[in-house]
């Protein structure tokens, strides 16, 4: 991969353009990985309403009728169910890894076959979920793993 960067005054916006051979699996991840940058959504900490930048984002959790959204360090509410979240989400790289779980595909550290044909998932700050069957698939594929 050759990456050309081209400093121009005259310009009001940053124009990134790729050039391929195909639009693969990489370019589809790069273009999420890209996209996600500058990304909030509105959530609730301690009472206030806050902006989260997407990046940040390890994982998005229902519990008992509530979305949690975990960081790395805190814990916020989300305003949103899971599958609107999982719809506003999935073009960033934010997959369903079960009925409860949607995961920021950007901050898994390594997956792992799990008894049953499941996954296990290792996200960056060392935490581990678990992908049921019905989703491992999918995940797989978005991964570019067979």
């Amino acid at each position: 991969m050759q990456i050309n960067i081209e400093i121009q005054d005259d310009i009001s916006d940053t124009i990134i353009t790729i050039k391929c051979r195909e639009q693969d699996i990489f370019i589809e991840r790069l273009i999420a990985a890209l996209q996600i940058i500058d990304r909030q959504i509105m959530v609730r900490y301690n009472e206030n309403i806050i902006a989260l930048n997407l990046e940040e984002i390890l994982y998005i959790e229902s519990v008992d009728k509530k979305c949690f959204i975990y960081t790395a360090d805190k814990v916020y509410e989300s305003f949103n169910k899971l599958y609107e979240l999982q719809q506003q989400l999935e073009q960033y790289l934010f997959v369903r890894i079960n009925k409860s779980c949607i995961v920021n595909l950007n901050n898994i550290s390594s997956i792992k076959t799990y008894i049953d044909r499941r996954l296990l998932i290792t996200l960056s700050n060392n935490e581990q979920l678990i992908a049921s069957r019905q989703y491992a698939n999918g995940i797989k594929a978005l991964l570019g793993v067979k």
